[in-house]
């Protein structure tokens, strides 16, 4: 893999319009209603002073470097969901620009911007840049030590591997599970220095494969990350543990489900569901296609495909055998690559499909053609997979709070079950209660002069961990109304008491 020639002025002029594109995407809407991960964020990180935050590690959901830079965002513009989503944003777009450079050095200046433009479209890249977590600066991180990794076994230097040990140093302070992702990286480099695969690379060696430049990016990489965790390693071993042995706790049984990597493969499938019957078709043919562009990219790029290709099984294997949930978000960092496979297999397909169809000895199609219909495609599916992403906030809070508070009456109580208490308690609405058995709620409801009105969020989750709570709400209980979630299970649901303290209720689960 060669370094690619300069862009030229009309490249960069087009990649600028995509990244405002990104940016304009990213910011709108941008002040929804934050969701429960991003509450817990805000109230035990954001809001710590900064010398307490660095030395408490204390929840997985801690993404340490992001929350200094979500603590420094709302200290210059105030405690907004869009100050909080900044730094996700900005991560996000300059995600795109790293993944452009990635692409560019295999498919050239048109192919990159494709993929750089799908990028910008896809839902669950602008979804995760409008969410207040690290997982777009482990993309960016991880795109970025990517890309160094490749130019310091072509031209080995000294300053390429130090970036990429600060790059590496980076992405593991934002979020541990990017240690799977560099695992990866050793794999590939060991399987390159130990079997002589560089020797095979179009006939070429890559002359940093036996330099000491990686040991040192290497080296660099792990001394600077235990300096950044020294004053909670402690803690990050702890919590690690606790959430390992979270399955096996009682009422864990829930989670265990998270450690199956089929629940995750179905996750990524249910986040495409807005698609409808088209849902079988498009994965089928996204399938397809991305065979088609692995092959395709292994020949021009092997060491590139190897580390993606070698990411994904060994995250998951890593990740059940360490017995943390496997969540498709941990796969997030492979995104660019997906879509450079998807711009490849389209190429490759058009190749293969052009010469099936002839007439009189010639192509009825010309594979320049079909490739650009199947961009066009790719185009317009993303786009109709990102228009659900504005049509409702990942968990609407902010709804569902405003409508109880509407149509209480006085004497009438509001309580919020599990989550949704920690949400409300310590975010939304102070003043309601918090649930957490069906005897607290059953209480709640003979104890109250009027009627009680109950929140919940997660609501399949929630009432499958607490099948008390779930009793008491079908007994007792009616509905009144759903309000819609980008997240998964991210509906909040509101219901109300019946008419007095000892009437039975429709609520219907």
């Amino acid at each position: 893999m060669n370094e690619e020639h300069k862009a030229t002025r009309r490249e960069w002029g087009a990649l600028a319009l995509i990244l405002l594109l990104a940016l304009a995407l990213r910011l709108f809407k941008a002040d929804a209603s934050l969701w429960y991960d991003e509450i817990f964020t805000v109230v035990n990180f954001v809001r710590l002073p900064t010398l307490d935050l660095v030395k408490t590690f204390d929840s997985l959901n801690n993404h340490m470097l992001y929350s200094l830079l979500a603590q420094i965002c709302v200290g210059l513009f105030g405690e907004t969901p869009t100050a909080l989503r900044l730094p996700a944003i900005l991560f996000g777009v300059g995600s795109i620009a790293v993944q452009w450079r990635i692409a560019r050095r295999v498919m050239g200046g048109p192919g990159a911007l494709i993929v750089a433009l799908l990028l910008t479209l896809s839902y669950h890249h602008v979804w995760f840049s409008q969410n207040a977590r690290g997982y777009t600066g482990l993309l960016f991180f991880t795109s970025a030590a990517t890309l160094l990794f490749l130019k310091g076994l072509e031209k080995p230097h000294w300053k390429t591997w130090a970036g990429y040990g600060l790059a590496v140093a980076a992405a593991m302070y934002t979020h541990m599970s990017a240690g799977f992702f560099f695992v990866a990286h050793g794999v590939v480099y060991a399987a390159m220095a130990g079997y002589g695969l560089v020797k095979k690379q179009s006939g070429k060696r890559l002359p940093g494969i036996l330099s000491g430049g990686p040991i040192f990016g290497i080296g660099l990489s792990i001394v600077v990350t235990l300096a950044l965790y020294a004053p909670i390693i402690s803690q990050a071993f702890s919590t690690i543990h606790e959430v390992s042995q979270a399955s096996a706790a009682p009422g864990g049984a829930a989670l265990a489900e998270w450690r199956n990597p089929v629940r995750a493969v179905k996750e990524i499938g249910q986040s495409i569901s807005s698609a409808g019957p088209l849902v079988p078709l498009i994965l089928l043919g996204a399938v397809l296609v991305l065979a088609a562009g692995i092959a395709a990219l292994y020949r021009r790029a092997p060491v590139l495909t190897a580390i993606y290709v070698v990411h994904v099984p060994l995250a998951m294997l890593l990740l059940y055998c360490v017995g943390v949930r496997i969540w498709p978000r941990y796969f997030f960092v492979d995104i660019g690559f997906i879509f450079m496979t998807l711009v490849e297999g389209v190429f490759a397909w058009s190749s293969i499909i052009a010469p099936r169809f002839q007439f009189q000895g010639r192509p009825v199609f010309d594979a320049a053609w079909i490739s650009r219909l199947g961009i066009v495609a790719m185009v317009l599916v993303s786009i109709g997979l990102l228009v659900p992403n504005y049509l409702h906030p990942k968990q609407d809070f902010i709804g569902a709070r405003d409508f109880v508070r509407a149509y209480a009456k006085p004497g009438d109580s509001i309580a919020a079950v599990g989550l949704a208490g920690y949400a409300y308690s310590h975010y939304y609405a102070p003043e309601f209660k918090v649930i957490e058995t069906g005897a607290e709620l059953a209480k709640l409801r003979q104890t109250t002069k009027g009627r009680t009105w109950v929140i919940l969020a997660f609501p399949h989750q929630t009432l499958a961990a607490r099948p008390d709570v779930k009793a008491e709400l079908s007994r007792h209980y009616n509905d009144m109304d759903t309000f819609k979630g980008t997240l998964g299970d991210g509906e909040v649901w509101t219901v109300i008491s019946a008419s007095g303290p000892d009437q039975k209720g429709t609520f219907l689960l």
